[in-house]
């Protein structure tokens, strides 16, 4: 198989977002872009960001350092607003925070003063929901992410990947819509690492959730996602969706993977 690229056709001539409109898309960005003011000046991080992402679908945003992919993130997540376009989730406007939406970091930020079980539950803390109800889905997001028995462990007693399966389990808890997840396993051993991608792929797989994440490693979105955005340098610009039609799980030696993962990495050359 041969990965299928998809040119975002320039605005003065079509507005048309990256591949065809999608009536089931649960998350919709429409013209977004975002300028800081830094020491006076104004600094353009995104430009014109068209991208809808289908219910259950798995993508990845890849690109240079600065081409505003955590940015993306932030905005959708509502820990920040664009300075221009709008983003919607099931057709409502994006306003601020919210339990549809859950989202992992680079670093587990993890209070070392509370155990697994307490910072999983932080998840929680908005949730309307009785204890008796937290308590049990606190429970099962441990059992998901395998950490039975790591329940009343503090993070300094956990490796670098529990702490981050903790993380997920926190970001998961709430049983968000939309999952987020910003390089989540980028401070991690190669083995880990490739532990960690098959544990989130096999929690996806049973819960189908909307995820987007952030990643520097191209091997692992080819591994991962359905679809895999590229970005072009500041301002961040959709350069290219390369759609991933491999079937999982993927055999990361095969040759139609390194095909895909080749598309993207001239992709990201240019």
């Amino acid at each position: 198989m041969t990965a299928a690229v998809q040119r975002p056709v320039p605005p003065s001539t079509s507005s048309a977002r990256p591949g065809a409109a999608r009536p089931d898309a649960i998350l919709a960005l429409d013209g977004v872009g975002k300028t800081f003011q830094v020491d006076g000046q104004a600094l353009e991080v995104l430009r014109g960001i068209d991208l809808e992402v289908r219910r259950g679908e798995f993508v990845c945003l890849v690109g240079a350092s600065g081409c505003g992919k955590s940015t993306i993130l932030r905005l959708i997540v509502g820990l920040d607003t664009p300075t221009v376009g709008s983003l919607a989730i099931n057709g409502a406007p994006v306003t601020g925070p919210g339990l549809d939406r859950g989202i992992v970091f680079q670093e587990h930020r993890l209070f070392p003063w509370l155990t697994v079980e307490q910072n999983v539950l932080l998840g929680l803390d908005a949730a309307d929901v009785s204890d008796a109800e937290k308590k049990q889905a606190v429970a099962e997001h441990i059992r998901l992410v395998g950490l039975e028995g790591f329940a009343k462990a503090f993070p300094g007693q956990l490796s670098g990947g529990m702490s981050q399966r903790a993380a997920i389990a926190r970001g998961l808890v709430a049983r968000p819509e939309i999952l987020l997840l910003d390089e989540p396993f980028g401070a991690l051993d190669a083995l880990t690492r490739t532990y960690l991608q098959e544990e989130l792929l096999r929690i996806w797989e049973n819960n189908r959730i909307t995820t987007v994440m952030v990643t520097h490693d191209v091997e692992e979105a080819v591994y991962l996602s359905d679809r895999i955005v590229v970005l072009d340098p500041r301002p961040g610009r959709i350069r290219t969706v390369v759609d991933v039609d491999l079937p999982r799980p993927r055999a990361r030696g095969s040759a139609d993977f390194a095909a895909v993962k080749d598309s993207v990495l001239g992709e990201l050359r240019h």
